[in-house]
């Protein structure tokens, strides 16, 4: 699986650079919404290497590789992963170096209900990506990913006014979704991506 994230990381480096800087200029503003929304924009990485995965027919290629088709999947999630993790990591960055300027604070929280949008967003849209393909369910993906996005959004910037409480109950039931959501993704995705090879 180390060589398939090798590929996916040599094809999106082109692009890491603009997606870094927008990461930057998003957590500068110190809005909550857009820490969301970095985090979960992480997470539609996974997405742009498969669309260069359908250019370059990358599936028949794979089929006469030693990697199983477990494989394949897992390594877009963990891919989505990973990349959500950076990106956490380069707002709390960019969060700690705005207190040598200001008083603000990095918000653990909204970085934590950020990384379980993300996790939800794939586990939601990568079966529907993997069975119709990057540009039909492109739309459909962004949809999906830009209302999460907002509802998370939404409530935590909502928190000052209302306190700690309004976040409480949906971070519950984030955390109880994430994880069950996840291990009834990645069997259904594989299901999907078998599916769609034999179209």
């Amino acid at each position: 699986m180390k060589a398939l994230l090798k590929k996916d990381f040599y094809v999106l480096l082109k692009q890491m650079w603009i997606f870094v800087l927008m990461i930057v200029i998003l957590t500068a503003v110190g809005n909550n919404f857009y820490i969301i929304f970095s985090v979960v924009w992480a997470s539609m990485l996974p997405y742009t290497a498969l669309a260069y995965d359908e250019r370059s027919h990358w599936d028949q290629l794979a089929a006469m590789m030693p990697y199983s088709t477990r494989e394949i999947v897992l390594s877009k999630y963990v891919l989505g992963w990973i990349c959500m993790a950076g990106a956490m990591a380069l707002c709390l960055v960019v969060s700690l170096a705005r207190m040598v300027f200001s008083s603000t604070t990095p918000d653990f929280s909204t970085l934590f209900m950020a990384l379980l949008i993300g996790v939800i967003a794939i586990d939601i849209t990568l079966p529907l990506v993997l069975r119709f393909g990057v540009e039909r369910g492109r739309m459909g993906f962004m949809a999906i990913i830009a209302g999460v996005a907002i509802v998370g959004g939404i409530l935590v910037s909502n928190v000052a006014i209302f306190g700690p409480t309004l976040l409480t109950a949906p971070m519950v039931v984030a955390v109880m979704t994430a994880v069950p959501a996840t291990i009834l993704s990645i069997p259904l995705s594989i299901r999907m991506y078998q599916t769609q090879s034999r179209i």
